[in-house]
Formats: structure tokens, C-alpha cells, sequence
């Protein structure tokens, strides 16, 4: 049985920062979206993609990672069955990774308190986030801080690149350098 990486959905999520890291971590992981809400959900472009797990059915200790996309949407996230699953995550130690502006959903979830972190966002998204936002704000393009992962919106392959590589995706460099543009084929 392939081991298991949860992906959260919501309307207008931005599809193009978490795409690259699901073609890499689907060749070697089973990959479950879910939403908050029932039905399709609809990404920045117009894909629709449908949840394939209820949150009530979610165990996260059943899960190697979470995984968080930015979007136009992320500061109306703050459900509170989300933000527990969130902490429930951190709390066990599973990887949390967040991308874009999606980073701003952890910090809603208090999880980013005293680590380090980068976000995506723009002036008056921030100072509308601050308040969350109560870790070591980075401007570099990725951050690890223990089992959180945090990235650019541009930095969408380093992203999938990184998390292809803590979830041991690659079978080998050449298949790394594919990804990375550097491939001979």
C-alpha cells in the first residue's frame, strides 16, 4: 500500500504553484485531496478538481505530509476543523508544507509562532495577515524550519523539488534534473 500525502483545496486555489510537486510526489505517493466544502473545487484557471476525502476521515498520523496551495481566497480559510487539523499536524510532527500566500493559513493556525517562514504576499495582504503572521518572516524563496516547509509563489519547483526530496520521490539525479530543467532528455 503506497504511503499517503493530504492536499488541501479550496475555491481559486492557484494551481500552478503545487503542480510540479504532485507530479512528483504522485509517482511514489497516494495523493487525497479534500476540501471544506462538498463538490468540485474550481482552482485560480478554471480546473476543477474533486475532493476524494471527507476532513472527518481524516487521521493525520495517516499522512507523510500537508500539503497548501496559495489562492485568491486564503484569508477567508479559517474554519475551525481546518485550523485544529493543522495544529494536530504540527503537533505530531508530520511535514506541513504551504506555498504563495498559503503559508498564511499556518500562521492563522498559530503553527508558525516562533519559526521561520517566507510568504507570498503583497503589502496590503500583509499588514491584513500580520496579526497571524507571528513567526521570522523570510524573504528567501524556500524555508525550512523543523517540519514546516515554506516557499515563494515563483519558487514552485524548488518547492516540489524539496518535497520530492524529504519524501525520497526520486529514483535517481537524472530523474531530479528532469524537474529541475537540467535533464539530457
Amino acid at each position: 500500500m503506497k504511503k499517503k500525502v493530504l492536499v488541501y483545496l479550496y475555491p481559486q486555489f492557484r494551481e500552478v504553484e503545487i503542480m510540479t510537486t504532485l507530479s512528483i510526489v504522485g509517482k511514489k505517493y497516494e495523493v487525497l485531496p479534500f476540501s471544506l466544502l462538498p463538490g468540485t473545487v474550481t482552482s485560480e484557471c478554471g480546473l476543477m478538481m474533486q475532493p476524494v476525502i471527507k476532513m472527518k476521515n481524516i487521521s493525520p498520523i495517516d499522512y507523510e505530509m500537508l500539503i497548501i496551495p496559495g489562492g485568491k481566497q486564503v484569508f477567508t480559510q479559517g474554519n475551525t476543523r481546518l485550523m485544529h487539523l493543522i495544529q494536530v499536524f504540527n503537533r505530531e510532527g508530520i511535514k506541513i508544507a504551504a506555498i504563495g500566500n498559503g503559508a498564511a493559513i499556518l500562521g492563522r493556525a498559530g503553527v508558525l509562532n516562533n519559526r521561520s517562514y517566507t510568504v507570498s504576499l503583497k503589502e496590503d495582504e500583509f499588514s491584513k495577515a500580520g496579526n497571524w503572521l507571528n513567526g521570522n518572516f523570510s524573504s528567501k524563496q524556500l524555508v525550512e524550519d523543523k517540519n514546516i516547509l515554506t516557499a515563494q509563489s515563483h519558487a514552485y519547483i524548488d518547492f516540489g523539488l524539496t518535497i520530492g526530496d524529504r519524501l525520497k520521490c526520486f529514483d535517481g539525479l537524472e530523474e531530479y534534473n528532469f524537474y529541475k530543467g537540467t535533464s539530457s532528455f
